[in-house]
């Protein structure tokens, strides 16, 4: 994994500066007007776009802000995919945790201790597998394909070190970020934020050649996708 790569490629992108500030304005205006169910499908019709683009291999992979039916689109469809994993892996946890609360012979600190344990391993769980999801939907462009148990474990056992690395290594950027924002430019920054955890996953599942290529891809871009992964494999 390139994280270096991660880091720094949206500031060579000539307009990255601007496209980072645009999805900032949206995830402020997301935060403070309480416009989230707005303006959050479309930071996370970027994100998607983002992950397409880092997964094809294209050389300057932060999208411009101007296909916004498929940013809208693909928010949407993105938004539905990301509940579909919370209420399934959330409502998996809150069960184990309800049981473990309701267990009359565990002491207080064990019981504390284990509810934590486990809202970690929810919290990095949803993070993959909503990811590997929105790669899987980004890369075929079909909504059924984010739930495709089969191909998703077989992402995950492919890298599975690498993913949790990137969950980890995400939370703790994205933390700093929101404190180094003291708040009012939290938006602007944890955005940048977002962007990089993107790459890393798109990095990641590239190098697997795991995710099949849309239906209307051609020969050609078949072929230079394939010379990519060889690349980097």
């Amino acid at each position: 994994m390139n994280y270096t790569e991660a880091l720094s490629f949206s500031f060579q992108d000539d307009e990255g500066l601007k496209k980072l500030l645009i999805g900032g304005i949206f995830v402020f205006i997301s935060l403070f007007a309480g416009l989230f169910f707005i303006t959050g499908f479309i930071v996370m019709g970027y994100y998607i776009g983002l992950l397409r683009n880092v997964m094809e291999g294209v050389e300057k992979p932060l999208p411009k802000w101007d296909s916004w039916s498929k940013i809208i689109v693909d928010g949407l469809l993105g938004g539905i995919i990301c509940l579909i994993y919370f209420v399934f892996i959330g409502g998996m946890g809150a069960i184990m945790i309800y049981s473990i609360a309701e267990d009359p012979g565990m002491q207080d600190f064990e019981m504390v201790m284990t509810i934590i344990v486990i809202s970690l391993l929810i919290l990095f769980s949803l993070s993959i597998l909503c990811n590997l999801g929105l790669a899987r939907f980004a890369a075929t462009n079909d909504f059924g394909a984010a739930f495709s148990l089969v191909e998703i474990f077989r992402l995950l056992r492919n890298d599975f070190g690498n993913y949790i690395t990137i969950s980890i290594f995400s939370f703790i950027l994205n933390s700093v970020l929101f404190l180094a924002g003291l708040g009012i430019l939290s938006p602007f920054t944890n955005f940048w934020g977002l962007v990089v955890q993107a790459h890393l996953f798109g990095q990641c599942i590239r190098r697997a050649g795991s995710v099949p290529l849309p239906s209307n891809y051609t020969e050609a871009e078949r072929g230079e996708q394939q010379t990519v992964v060889q690349r980097l494999s």
